[in-house]
């Protein structure tokens, strides 16, 4: 345990000695370093931003005119008395409802890379502290970008989305007692209008990210070094990782 407890702290101290000495070369980046990095991000940013804004506005103006008319088309195919058939109004209720709740996740998780190079283009840059510090806020903003594009493609996604259809179609069947085949529908066409959703949505940033890196190897250059650690248990012992 006490040889453990040893390399533990050797390994922690040589990797938080390393980190520091990445950070303080980083720290050391000449002002031209500074304005080529800055111009590859705003310039990745500002060529992105256009079909970004374009697929965002696109489809929150699709969701909410989807939603809004299927209302009014539910509510006005809506009749009481029996042996009335309501399937249409019902089928236009539901399908109003997927529509709203994809107007909420677009704006609840906004997607960054339509506005980054608006927050980006607002910061100054008139001195060599300025555009060190504007850089360092290009990359978050490009990291951003590339992570909430991933989080659009994503497992998790896919689940959420197949989640909501899958509950228009319970709906469907339970709460309007109609057959499972109008249930099954039902979940096929908006599982089919999320799978749009989630196709069209562009990638760029991730792309723009992984050049940016392999460009310049040391692209966290402005952001200071984060330490992760996992502690195991073997049979035989311990396990300790650090990683940075």
């Amino acid at each position: 345990m006490i040889h453990f407890k040893r390399v533990a702290a050797i390994l922690l101290l040589s990797g938080l000695a390393s980190g520091v000495g990445a950070y303080g070369q980083e720290a050391a980046l000449t002002d031209e370093q500074v304005a080529e990095r800055l111009a590859f991000v705003t310039s990745a940013l500002e060529a992105g931003q256009p079909r970004a804004r374009t697929w965002l506005y696109g489809w929150l103006g699709a969701y909410s005119a989807g939603a809004a008319t299927m209302g009014v088309l539910a509510a006005t195919n809506w009749t009481s008395g029996p042996d009335v058939d309501n399937s249409f109004g019902q089928d236009m209720l539901v399908g109003g409802g997927t529509f709203a709740l994809g107007v909420v996740g677009l704006v609840m998780d906004p997607f960054t890379p339509a506005t980054a190079a608006k927050k980006l283009r607002a910061l100054p840059e008139a001195s060599a502290v300025e555009r060190l510090a504007k850089l360092k806020q290009a990359e978050e903003l490009l990291r951003e970008c590339a992570r909430r594009e991933k989080s659009g493609r994503s497992l998790t996604t896919h689940l959420l989305n197949a989640g909501v259809n899958a509950a228009a179609g319970i709906v469907t069947v339970a709460a309007f007692d109609r057959p499972a085949g109008d249930g099954l529908l039902t979940f096929a066409l908006g599982e089919a209008v999320s799978l749009l959703n989630i196709f069209t949505q562009p990638m760029r940033a991730t792309r723009d990210l992984k050049k940016y890196e392999a460009g310049y190897p040391a692209a966290a250059a402005t952001s200071a070094p984060r330490v992760t650690w996992s502690l195991g248990v073997r049979p035989d012992g311990f396990t300790f990782r650090l990683q940075f």
